[in-house]
């Protein structure tokens, strides 16, 4: 019966300066079965989701699983609800009291989300998503401490917009300002360009983000990195809202704008790089980072995933362990992987009995992660 060990949703980053840093899962979701994991996540916002202003609400009926697949949806209504004396505004209510109907609300928008029930601090996030086309559409994937009010939006799409999405950070102390030609100062959030179409297509946005800065990652792929201190805990949150006209992300739907609609996820990713916190990278080191990442996939298989750019100088070998005394422990070459491939697929079916590691080289450095063990 095989085992993994260390090495289970493994992450790897390669750095320039010949360092090496081990990630450990800190929260992995595949939406496998037909309900939400409720020990991972809220199926709504705890703070309730009911905008007065947007008459819209997020209902958690909406948030729904199923075929291995996260289903957040948004549709138009036109009904007057009962909502807990907690959710509302009563301070709006009492100078606007027409909002209110013998104790109704109306709700003419309904939205959906996610909100992780675990905070994290530092770490790297990663969502593959299939993004719905359609104007007014508002996806989101992003982390968000309540006090103070800090933010890293690792990515907010429009569905009018096919190849390009937003990044932004929100923080009280300005940290969100960046100069351009060392004389403008305006907030770092903006468009990023993919190059390619993103609706209605699977594709994975990430975020790295440690003691340096905030780096923004599309398809593995280096897209934005800002220089930002956080002090604040975070959850992890998906959402699919709508924007409104002349509100934030306009343009909202229009009459061509398809309802409902989904906006769906294959995975949610998470991992905590303890090294990172404890010998923070500088800044400019994670330009040329490469991430390998190392994923069960099946009862005798792993795959590993390799970022399409970064560190040049890594390798990454399977060897198996001929002797198995901790002083004097030799291994055998098994194969090496072939880093340049985006994704690698290894069957380890008809391998012998025994202990395997991965040896890591980046330039001088090597390090020696147990793999999996054999009975």
């Amino acid at each position: 019966m095989p085992w993994l060990m260390y090495c289970q949703d493994t992450l790897i980053l390669f750095i320039e300066s010949d360092e090496v840093y081990i990630g450990r899962p800190s929260l992995y979701d595949d939406f496998s079965g037909s309900n939400l994991d409720q020990s991972r996540w809220y199926g709504y916002y705890p703070w309730g989701g009911l905008s007065l202003d947007a008459k819209t609400y997020t209902d958690p009926s909406l948030c729904n699983q199923s075929n291995g697949l996260l289903r957040l949806s948004v549709d138009t209504v036109s009904v007057w609800r009962v909502f807990p004396n907690w959710m509302i505004d009563a301070k709006k209510i009492e100078s606007n009291p027409s909002l209110m109907r013998n104790g109704h609300l109306e709700i003419n928008r309904l939205t959906s989300a996610i909100w992780s029930k675990r905070q994290f601090r530092f770490g790297y996030f990663e969502a593959k998503c299939f993004l719905p086309k359609g104007k007014g559409y508002w996806p989101a994937f992003w982390l968000y401490g309540g006090n103070p009010n800090e933010e890293i939006d690792i990515m907010e799409a429009k569905g009018e917009r096919k190849a390009s999405y937003h990044v932004d950070i929100h923080c009280p102390n300005r940290c969100d300002r960046i100069k351009q030609f060392g004389l403008i100062d305006k907030p770092f959030g903006h468009w990023v360009s993919t190059q390619e179409n993103i609706s209605e297509s699977w594709v994975t946005f990430s975020g790295l983000w440690t003691p340096e800065g905030i780096w923004f990652y599309f398809n593995d792929r280096l897209v934005a990195q800002h220089k930002a201190s956080f002090s604040t805990s975070m959850n992890l949150i998906a959402n699919f809202s709508l924007a409104m006209d002349n509100g934030p992300f306009s343009p909202g739907p229009n009459r061509k704008t398809e309802f409902p609609a989904e906006y769906l996820i294959d995975y949610i990713r998470a991992w905590e790089i303890p090294a990172l916190i404890d010998g923070p990278l500088k800044y400019k080191e994670i330009k040329e980072a490469r991430f390998i990442k190392v994923i069960p996939t099946a009862a005798k298989e792993v795959t590993f995933e390799s970022s399409p750019q970064g560190n040049s100088k890594c390798r990454l070998f399977i060897e198996k362990a001929v002797q198995e005394s901790e002083k004097d422990r030799e291994f055998l070459p098994v194969l090496e992987l072939d880093l340049t491939a985006r994704i690698q697929h290894i069957d380890y079916t008809f391998w012998s009995p025994g202990s395997y590691y991965l040896r890591v080289l980046n330039g001088q450095r090597i390090t020696q992660i147990p793999f999996i063990k054999l009975d």
